[in-house]
């Protein structure tokens, strides 16, 4: 195979197969690859140069070894747009994916002075969840938000529903502006052990600032993602 007039390596000739593969549906997404020597039976390469294509695949996000287990075919990366105003339950509808929040905690009044002053209330309520993407673990989130102005929105948050979805349908209230700070990092034992990802996968470290019209707050996000799970894209 040549690419572009360049001999193309045996590894990338394997990458390509078994990214194929995973494209077509041979390889489903929550499954694992066949055993090493099938698929080196199957390429006709050694184990080295499959080693190294499985390796690059990795790194890439297409699939992710575990020990003892196998080599797993990863659900592809959901983009989102750095400027969107959607919510969790939006991006995954408009993705023909099935939204869910698992609550996790719910602490009313916590004592959090600093995120008080940012959203310009006198009472908190903070909500922990897991964000599921057809029923697989994909994000955590620390939710804040106002407990007084927003009270007949806690309900439906608590019973696993969007806040957006319940900040339009029950208080009338149309989110016009998020602010988004991104950093890279690793998770915590307890973050590792809700996503259920190994130690030293990176994660997105996600601070959302979401605000009214009026540049009114609305609530605070603190979002954990894994990175082999989502791609960042920016609009202008």
């Amino acid at each position: 195979m040549e690419d572009n007039g360049l001999a193309v390596p045996l590894y990338e000739k394997v990458r390509r197969t078994i990214v194929s593969g995973i494209e077509s549906g041979e390889f489903t997404p929550g499954s694992f690859l066949p055993p090493e020597p099938s698929l080196m039976a199957q390429c006709g390469v050694s184990r080295v140069t499959l080693r190294r294509a499985i390796g690059d695949l990795c790194a890439e996000g297409w699939l992710q070894r575990q020990q003892g287990r196998g080599t797993l075919v990863m659900p592809r990366k959901v983009r989102q747009t750095l400027v969107s105003l959607s919510g969790f339950s939006e991006t995954m509808g408009g993705l023909g994916r099935k939204a869910s929040h698992r609550i996790l905690a719910q602490t009313d009044e916590p004592d959090a002075p600093a995120i008080a002053a940012r959203l310009s209330a006198r009472t908190l309520v903070r909500f922990d969840r897991l964000l599921e993407e057809d029923g697989r673990p994909m994000t955590l989130e620390a939710l804040w938000f106002d407990r007084e102005r927003f009270a007949e929105v806690i309900p439906d948050v608590a019973a696993g529903g969007s806040f957006f979805g319940a900040l339009r349908e029950v208080a009338g209230i149309v989110p016009a502006h998020t602010e988004r700070q991104i950093d890279v990092g690793f998770a915590t034992d307890a973050e590792r052990a809700e996503l259920g990802i190994l130690p030293g996968q990176p994660v997105f470290r996600v601070e959302k600032l979401v605000t009214d019209n009026a540049g009114k707050p609305l609530a605070l996000s603190c979002l954990v993602t894994p990175g082999h799970l989502v791609s960042f894209t920016m609009k202008s």
